[in-house]
């Protein structure tokens, strides 16, 4: 039996015309994925068209039912394809006004059903969806999503440009929602590790720009003025070209920060330089800029164009949504109808403020309850003052409690030093590579003589950095326990000191006629009263064991030990107004309440009494002088 040549297996010819089993299958699945991958592609974009038509025909229900299904359609895109569809849903969302649906979204994200999807897929759709949620004033909604996925966002590793990118904007945005409850402490450490990771992915990326911003508006918060004011300046000096959202905000964070540095001529010309050419569309930012713009012409004492603009801010504030500033809106508008007689208009208008629903602040201003006591003072409800500064001094406590200044400036010691370390980890590599190049039999000894010095220069200048960071942190501590204008100890010296078991006796003390002076020779005199008696005061009490507190506006404390006689205290505070009116300030008098710890049970109770007495003797004084 004979067998043709190219039947044997061995054959050349056999061989090199014949394609193995195996290819065929690699062959055939190739061609499997790339049939899948088109009809999933074509699935999802069938899925947004769907979509796109409801959103343009306000369909709401079908959208709220699309909307989740595009976002699992895309797990099956590539990269470029799930970004390009997210991005287009959020301005289809946004110009339809699909508000419902953006929540319906996040919650979705949030869900078992949505843990199927990869994650660079689900964190994209979750930062579109911050992003959308805070465009349409839902900023708890967009904090409760991040939150529920915070543990996971953090173990996350990407491995693409964009899912890096991706990761670093949850960071920013968490922080920023932080920033708006004041959790201002909590919040610098997701901005520092955002900024971090945009300089690994590229040195000049346009969200650094955003990182200033948000940095800007954590420190305004925080009462670190300048600090606000340098990052603000960092921001305005690396504004991606073409940008025009969010300057307006930057403006408004810059010229708070200047106006709070009590510089409200420097802040006006920012404010000024804005206006000459305001290119920012949103109107939520411009809204913050206006109640800035607010502040400072209070701060100027140009009423009547404050109150022009309160009146047009309140419009704009009911239009955009946003309570908290609406809130404030309301407010600022209230002050300025009080400050021309308005005084029913006032009251409603700062009532509302007080009662109104509070968006992610959670919580009412301390300066809200304070312009509310200074309306009902004006009144003349005494009672409901002291009910409403009791409210002030609550607020103010639980402030400085969120803000933990003494923590912010532990995590700027602590940054300042991570970058002192890789200072020096630099110039130690660099002083290696330089003596690796050298002939190291001819310049050994000269070698180690430049090493030794440098590194002296290197701990000198990190020992001098130190003291310098050593001297900010006590600056800090100052800032945080002291009056800037008297020099005493603030409000929450006072609360620290109540603590002290050798001050039995508190006095609260209060200066009458504080407005005449304000209102007739401006402000600066109205300062100038309040140092000189915070000054009279201080020398009265210098001879004794006693702390001596500015704790509001006009209003002051002393803590002292129970020794002191009534009739002491009443000499020296006698003597105190005496020595001011001398000093240049004819019209005014004060009134005072003492107060022993033995007969309150809390610090809350034993406050309140000498605040009740001190008005007391105020309401006493009135209706002496009206006699």
């Amino acid at each position: 039996m004979s067998i043709h040549p190219l039947g044997d297996p061995m054959h050349p010819a056999q061989k090199q015309n014949t394609i193995h089993p195996i290819y065929y299958g690699v062959i055939l699945c190739l061609l499997n994925m790339v049939l899948v991958s088109v009809v999933y592609a074509e699935e999802s974009q069938a899925s947004f068209e769907r979509l796109t038509t409801a959103a343009e025909s306000n369909d709401d229900r079908l959208v709220n039912e699309l909307l989740p299904v595009v976002i699992s359609n895309s797990d099956t895109l590539s990269e470029p394809n799930y970004t390009d569809v997210s991005a287009k849903t959020s301005v289809l969302l946004r110009t339809n006004k699909q508000h419902e649906a953006v929540t319906i979204a996040a919650n979705y994200l949030n869900s078992d059903a949505a843990q199927m999807i990869q994650q660079a897929v689900r964190y994209r759709w979750m930062m579109i969806m911050s992003y959308d949620l805070m465009f349409f004033t839902e900023f708890a909604a967009a904090r409760d999503m991040i939150e529920q996925e915070l543990d996971s966002i953090k173990a996350w590793t990407p491995i693409t440009k964009d899912s890096k990118v991706t990761q670093a904007n949850l960071y920013h945005i968490y922080g920023q929602l932080l920033v708006r409850q004041k959790r201002v402490a909590e919040a610098l450490p997701y901005f520092y590790q955002a900024e971090h990771w945009f300089k690994d992915i590229d040195k000049n990326h346009p969200s650094i720009f955003v990182i200033n911003i948000l940095l800007g508006e954590a420190f305004l918060h925080a009462r670190s003025y300048e600090q606000a004011e340098e990052f603000a300046r960092k921001a305005l000096k690396t504004i991606p070209a073409g940008r025009v959202d969010a300057i307006s905000y930057l403006y408004a964070i810059l010229a708070a920060a200047v106006d709070r540095q009590k510089r409200p001529q420097d802040a006006m010309q920012i404010i000024s330089t804005y206006l000459a050419n305001p290119v920012d569309p949103r109107r939520d930012y411009f809204l913050y800029f206006s109640l800035v713009h607010i502040d400072v012409l209070r701060h100027l004492e140009q009423f009547e164009p404050a109150l022009a603009l309160a009146k047009e801010t309140y419009l704009l504030a009911q239009q955009v949504g946003n309570k908290d500033y609406l809130k404030d809106a309301k407010r600022q508008l209230g002050f300025l109808q009080a400050y021309f007689n308005n005084m029913t208009e006032a009251e409603n208008l700062l009532q509302e403020a007080i009662n109104s629903p509070s968006g992610i602040r959670q919580a009412n201003p301390p300066q809200a309850y304070l312009d509310y006591v200074e309306v009902l003072e004006q009144l003349g409800n005494n009672k409901s003052a002291l009910d409403y500064y009791r409210r002030y001094h609550n607020a103010y406590v639980e402030e400085f409690k969120r803000i933990n200044q003494i923590a912010i400036a532990n995590l700027e010691y602590q940054q300042e030093n991570q970058r002192l370390e890789q200072q020096q980890a630099l110039s130690v590599a660099q002083l290696a590579l330089a003596k690796a190049n050298e002939n190291r039999a001819l310049l050994q000894t000269r070698a180690l003589m430049w090493a030794a010095l440098i590194l002296t220069l290197i701990a000198t200048a990190v020992f001098v950095m130190w003291l310098q960071l050593r001297s900010k942190s006590r600056q800090l501590h100052i800032m945080a326990v002291e009056d800037q204008l008297t020099k005493l100890g603030n409000r929450h010296a006072f609360l620290q000191a109540l603590d002290k078991p050798d001050y039995t006796v508190l006095v609260i003390a209060d200066i009458d006629g504080l407005k005449y002076y304000n209102d007739r020779y401006g402000h600066q005199k109205g300062d100038e009263l309040i140092k000189q008696y915070a000054q009279q005061l201080k020398q009265r009490l210098e001879s004794v064991d006693a702390g001596v507190f500015r704790i509001g506006g006009d209003e002051f404390a002393i803590l002292m030990a129970h020794s002191i006689s009534t009739a002491q205290i009443d000499e020296w505070m006698k003597k105190t107004v005496v020595q001011t009116q001398r000093a240049g300030f004819p019209s005014i008098d004060a009134s005072y309440g003492i107060a022993k710890r033995s007969e309150a049970t809390k610090d809350h109770d034993w406050i309140s009494l000498a605040d009740q007495r001190m008005y007391a003797m105020k309401e006493m004084n009135k209706q002496t002088a009206s006699t």
